[in-house]
């Protein structure tokens, strides 16, 4: 992908997160990249396009960042800790108007966001808890496929903004925090745990 595309969909993604993807016409994304309609058409071949295009720059920035993440220095804690962290700089400014646009009127881009994450989202939580059982800080008697299920459920439902009532004044980090914690506690043991101890002390 030529850097100029790169540059539109960076953008066309901080349009879509402002001011929604449906309501957000060809003609606004052209006055904000500063470019003729005509100009725009060279690039995409209409709205359904440029939707794909940004979820499939999304999830390529996405992969990359886990492959790179696998080949940093600490464990499999620190790995998640980071993820976690991307997570809520990547999607923490994502509004339930996006979600419910693509799975009503882009059901092609909303289907490879699922695709995505029954693939690759799911494999890197399965390896990470694998790494995990290797380094000796998560516990041996782990399911690895059940549990990475069940936190990619987590995860969904807390970016998918159907939190309770109450729950929506805490900032999304807070509450990626406490689900990071909360799913490590669940499966470090005694070591593992030492080191969550530790991490948080020292953030």
């Amino acid at each position: 992908m030529e850097e100029k595309v790169k540059q539109y969909l960076q953008e066309i993604s901080k349009v879509f997160m402002q001011h929604g993807v449906r309501s957000t016409s060809m003609d606004d994304i052209a006055k904000t990249l500063g470019i003729s309609k005509k100009t725009l058409y060279q690039y995409f071949t209409d709205k359904n396009d440029v939707v794909k295009q940004v979820i499939s720059f999304h999830m390529d920035h996405t992969n990359c960042y886990f492959k790179d993440m696998m080949q940093n220095e600490g464990n499999a804690i620190d790995v998640l800790l980071e993820v976690s962290r991307f997570l809520i700089s990547t999607f923490g400014k994502l509004s339930s108007t996006i979600s419910n646009d693509l799975k009503k009127y882009y059901p092609e881009a909303s289907r490879l966001l699922e695709e995505h994450r029954q693939t690759h989202v799911l494999e890197n939580i399965e390896k990470n808890l694998n790494r995990g059982i290797k380094e000796g800080i998560y516990r041996e008697d782990l399911d690895t496929h059940i549990i990475a299920y069940f936190y990619l459920l987590r995860i969904d439902h807390l970016f998918s903004f159907e939190v309770q009532e109450d729950l929506q004044d805490y900032p999304m980090e807070d509450l990626v925090k406490e689900l990071f914690i909360y799913h490590i506690r669940g499966i470090a043991n005694e070591k593992g745990i030492a080191h969550l101890e530790n991490k948080l002390l020292e953030n």
